[in-house]
């Protein structure tokens, strides 16, 4: 019988033979591509190593940066928590991943502005990939990152072809009987870390509430409910999450609420924020804006999706 082949890649060490070990970091863009890279590194030879959930003390770690929104310091605790146990950390330079639109600025900018503030970094695997013109510098992308771990186009190519293979969309919950919907809009690294978010997803659960988020949402979807803008909005994630709350708010099969979820001082989300905000009042759908920082109070958080969820109730009851 023919023995199976080792593909990882190795490296030496004081005569040992060890694996290269290629850090993921829990935070910002995993929540979407997250299953996909580690997929395609594992498939490159590589040993995956992917940070722990976030926790208060994951918070703490990026606290001392200035000017920054909550996710970015999340993102410093993950970083934080990796170094010293991998060879290389994986943060690719996302700067468009769709024709004439962009990332936000602060992905772009992440693999600089971890080399300004932590010493003793491991070398960042950043390739650019940037989509805003040709859809085929993707590949370039993949070839780029394949030769940092020692492997031909080729290889590379398979390798990706195999990790998007495992790319599966998050499946829209069955609706409860007797439940009302709610549209829960935010980037996933806010609404699905349950650190993050304050567990916002479970604890409106809890108060007999079915959460519809923005993944839930096909791109061409969002894209056609986006039209009545008149434009595409500058940064992608923020077309897809106005299109994806336009879609959530179309007769007859509208939701009953909507929460829009984002991290204090994000310039995006609000002009995002507000263009549904006003399709909502227009749809006369109660809207909600939560925004969350490190200050944020567990208490007054609650307080305020119970009241929200309270006020729907009554008007369910009058209507």
């Amino acid at each position: 019988m023919e023995q199976q082949r080792d593909s990882s890649i190795k490296i030496e060490k004081d005569d040992e033979i060890l694996t290269i070990r290629v850090g993921i970091p829990r935070c910002l863009l995993f929540y979407q591509y997250g299953v996909v890279w580690e997929k395609f590194l594992q498939e490159l030879g590589a040993e995956v190593i992917i940070s722990g959930n976030t926790t208060r003390a994951t918070m703490d770690n990026g606290s001392d940066l200035d000017e920054v929104c909550l996710p970015v310091k999340v993102a410093f605790g993950h970083v934080n928590e990796l170094c010293g146990q991998v060879d290389y950390l994986f943060m690719p330079r996302m700067v468009s991943v769709s024709e004439g639109q962009y990332m936000c600025p602060k992905i772009i900018g992440m693999p600089d502005m971890l080399r300004s503030n932590i010493p003793g970094l491991p070398p960042v695997i950043d390739v650019d990939v940037d989509l805003r013109q040709k859809k085929r510098n993707l590949y370039k992308a993949i070839s780029e990152i394949g030769q940092v771990l020692g492997k031909g186009s080729l290889q590379s190519f398979y390798a990706w072809h195999k990790a998007k293979k495992v790319q599966r969309r998050q499946e829209i919950q069955n609706v409860h009987a007797g439940r009302k919907r709610v549209a829960l809009i935010g980037h996933p690294y806010i609404i699905q870390d349950r650190q993050l978010s304050m567990d916002v997803i479970e604890r409106l659960y809890k108060l007999d509430l079915d959460v519809v988020t923005p993944e839930m949402v096909e791109n061409s979807q969002a894209d056609s409910a986006a039209k009545i803008i008149g434009k595409k909005l500058f940064w992608t994630f923020s077309h897809h999450m106005a299109g994806a709350a336009f879609a959530f708010m179309q007769p007859p099969h509208a939701v009953d609420g909507v929460i829009f979820m984002t991290s204090f001082s994000c310039g995006p989300d609000a002009l995002t924020a507000e263009i549904i905000s006003h399709h909502a009042q227009d749809q006369s759908i109660p809207y909600m804006l939560l925004t969350v920082d490190e200050h944020t109070a567990e208490a007054g958080f609650v307080t305020r999706i119970e009241a929200f969820t309270d006020m729907l109730k009554r008007r369910w009851a009058v209507c």
